[in-house]
């Protein structure tokens, strides 16, 4: 993950084209890629080694400029490990991830306020 993305930084375009499963056994065509965004920072947010095996997944934040105006492009993406390389093969979410609901309290389960009782006895008494 980092060395692609220091490869957008560094406008590394044919190992690009080599780290894509999609493009990685075809012959590499000049101006395939655009150059004209400037890569900032790099954060990983979470990864997942071994989802299956050889296959990974990376959660990320990567910043940019493009024409003066500051982004954020936020992905999550598979790798797989081909041939002694880690090949990005897609794209699994664009965007932050899915925001969780807090668990719903059960009725006999500890009242949430901590007054040790059950939450049936008292907030959820409503």
């Amino acid at each position: 993950m980092r060395s692609r993305y220091t490869a957008h930084a560094i406008h590394d375009f044919p190992y690009l084209h080599r780290t894509f499963t999609e493009t990685m056994n075809t012959a590499y065509v000049e101006d395939e890629y655009g150059n004209d965004i400037e890569w900032t920072k790099l954060v990983i947010n979470a990864h997942e080694p071994d989802v299956r095996p050889g296959v990974s997944h990376v959660d990320f934040s990567a910043h940019f400029k493009e024409e003066g105006n500051a982004g954020v492009m936020h992905e999550k993406s598979e790798f797989e490990h081909i041939e002694g390389n880690w090949i990005f093969t897609k794209t699994l979410r664009e965007g932050p991830a899915p925001a969780k609901a807090a668990p719903k309290i059960g009725r006999n389960d500890p009242c949430p306020c901590g007054s040790g009782k059950k939450y049936k006895k008292c907030c959820g008494t409503a």
